[in-house]
C-alpha cells in the first residue's frame, strides 16, 4: 500500500475523504482513520460509517476504543450502528472497557443495531459501576420494544439490585403495558431505591391506576 500513502500525502486530505468516498474505497479511508489528524479522522469514520460496509468494521471498533479528539469515537460508534448485526460481538466486547466513555458509546450502538443479540450484554450493562453509563444501558434496552420485554421482566429479579433498578426505568421507558404485572410485585424489592424505580414506572405505564 506504498501507493496510498503516497497518494496521502501529496493530496489535501478533506478532498481525498470525499473522492474515497464516491469510489467506496475502504481502503483508503481506514487508512486515514488510523493515521490522519483528529479532525481528518473524524471525517474519515463519518464516511466509512456512511458507507456501511462491514470491511471497515475492525477499523471503526478500534476507532472506538482508540483515543478520542474531534469526536472520533462518537461519528466510530455510529458507523458501528449502522453495520447493525455485524458489530454486535465487537460492540458486545467493548461494553466491558476500562474506559466510561468508550462503553457508554458501545452501549448507544448496540442500542441503536437492532440487533436482538444486544439485549441481555445491555441488561449485564445495568450493573456497570458508572451511574451514566447505567443510564444508557436503559435508553438503549427501551429502543428494542416487545424483543427486550421478557429479558427486563426476569432482569427484575436479579441478585444486583443496581440491575432490578435500571431494568424497572427501562420498561417505563419501553413503554408496554405487559410490564405492569412484573413491576407491581417488583414493588416488593427489599432495597428503596428499586421500588421508587418501580413506582415511577407503574405510573407511567398506568398513570390513572
Amino acid at each position: 500500500m506504498a501507493w496510498l500513502d503516497f497518494v496521502i500525502g501529496h493530496f489535501v486530505p478533506e478532498r481525498l475523504i470525499v473522492r474515497f468516498k464516491e469510489e467506496r474505497n475502504v481502503a483508503g479511508l481506514v487508512r486515514l482513520l488510523e493515521r490522519g489528524e483528529p479532525y481528518i479522522r473524524h471525517l474519515a469514520a463519518g464516511a466509512l460509517g456512511e458507507l456501511e460496509d462491514p470491511a471497515a468494521l475492525d477499523a471503526l471498533l478500534a476507532a472506538l476504543a482508540g483515543p478520542d479528539g474531534e469526536g472520533v469515537r462518537w461519528r466510530a460508534a455510529e458507523g458501528l450502528a449502522r453495520l447493525g448485526p455485524p458489530a454486535v460481538d465487537g460492540l458486545s466486547a467493548l461494553t466491558s472497557s476500562g474506559d466510561p466513555d468508550v462503553r457508554w458509546k458501545a452501549i448507544v450502538a448496540l442500542g441503536d443495531s437492532g440487533d436482538p443479540r444486544a439485549v441481555p450484554v445491555l441488561c449485564a450493562c445495568l450493573a456497570d459501576r458508572d451511574r451514566f453509563v447505567r443510564r444508557r444501558a436503559v435508553s438503549a434496552l427501551a429502543r428494542f420494544g416487545p424483543a427486550s420485554l421478557q429479558t427486563l421482566l426476569q432482569a427484575l429479579s436479579d441478585r444486583d439490585p443496581l440491575v432490578r433498578e435500571g431494568a424497572a426505568r427501562a420498561l417505563g421507558q419501553l413503554g408496554d403495558p405487559g410490564a405492569i404485572d412484573g413491576l407491581i410485585e417488583a414493588l416488593n424489592d427489599p432495597v428503596e431505591s428499586v421500588r421508587r424505580a418501580v413506582a415511577a414506572s407503574l405510573i407511567t405505564l398506568n398513570p390513572e391506576g
